[in-house]
């Protein structure tokens, strides 16, 4: 009795240190036996999530768990990518707790797909995919192995539509996670690439001043903007004490892109009167746009923002 008890506290904390996940791998070289590992799981003390791999007491509950598990499903070596690098990186978001497709790249073995075994994971979708991986590219988050920020991008693109690849990249660059040296990788990683068709327009409009962006609205103006090779402003500086998101400074035009899940707010609809009305009174134009007036028509914008930077010029040499 003791020694089962014991056995038991053993088996928590080892699995406290695993998101309370392990593979039969682990837990025999932990010392655990086959036979214990068998009865646990008849009792309902492990239960099987995916073939060979277990969760402590009860199913996996969150998206962390859920992805070591497809982790030791793929064996040694694997690194999660795509979807679900891009994911843990932050750069895109899931509906659900516990994704339903998980892309995982592993050195060993083979391609193939795999649902899992639990009810949390028989709904979930487990690809495989044969990839040598340099030790350059993996990189260890939370625990959790995941191939570079600029690979997983790669990756994603395979699957995702324009817009899904475009709000993925402009995440990274908010998050400073793409940078000059992960765009030459991209180049050099992207041939006979499948998803380099979806990326490489993104790629050639990257700038560094993406990585001033606070929101992906900002991102997609810059890429608008710098595609027709106009005069960049200054992007997320103050002027007159107030943070404005794009600033001619020499012209003294101001352009503020109101992302509707913030600026919808009355409370901060009144703060960015206040600020704009302070703008305006020190001689600034302030120019706003909404993020469904932007995506309505991102070129009409663009016209909108060239005409007023054009009007001014001309009326500051008339001056």
């Amino acid at each position: 009795m003791e020694k089962g008890l014991a056995d038991l506290k053993k088996l928590y904390r080892f699995m406290s240190t695993r998101l309370f996940v392990a593979s039969v791998n682990e837990l025999t070289e932990a010392g655990f036996g086959y036979s214990k590992i068998k009865n646990w799981y008849q009792r309902g003390r492990l239960v099987k999530v995916i073939r060979g791999v277990y969760s402590l007491g009860r199913d996996v509950e969150s998206t962390d768990a859920a992805l070591r598990a497809a982790l030791l499903f793929a064996g040694p070596g694997a690194a999660l990518t795509g979807a679900s690098a891009c994911l843990k990186w932050g750069f895109i978001k899931s509906r659900e707790t516990i994704p339903r497709y998980m892309e995982i790249a592993t050195p060993h073995g083979h391609s193939r797909k795999k649902s899992g075994t639990s009810p949390a994971m028989r709904h979930t979708v487990i690809s495989v995919l044969k990839r040598n991986l340099r030790p350059d590219e993996v990189r260890v988050k939370d625990g959790l192995a995941l191939v570079r920020p600029a690979l997983a991008l790669i990756d994603f693109a395979v699957n995702a539509s324009k817009r899904e690849v475009r709000f993925a990249f402009l995440e990274a660059c908010r998050l400073r996670l793409f940078t000059e040296e992960d765009l030459k990788y991209c180049f050099n990683r992207m041939t006979r690439r499948r998803g380099a068709r979806k990326l490489r327009p993104f790629l050639a409009l990257w700038v560094p001043e993406l990585l001033r962006i606070k929101s992906v609205l900002e991102g997609w103006f810059l890429l608008e903007w710098v595609e027709r090779a106009l005069e960049m402003p200054e992007v997320n500086v103050k002027t007159f004490g107030y943070e404005v998101d794009c600033l001619w400074r020499k012209l003294g035009v101001v352009l503020e892109l109101d992302g509707d899940a913030f600026h919808s707010d009355p409370a901060q609809k009144a703060l960015d009167l206040e600020k704009q009305r302070f703008l305006e009174s020190r001689g600034l134009i302030v120019i706003r746009v909404t993020y469904a007036e932007f995506a309505a028509d991102p070129g009409a914008v663009i016209e909108r923002v060239i005409a007023v930077l054009e009007a001014r010029r001309t009326a500051l040499i008339a001056a």
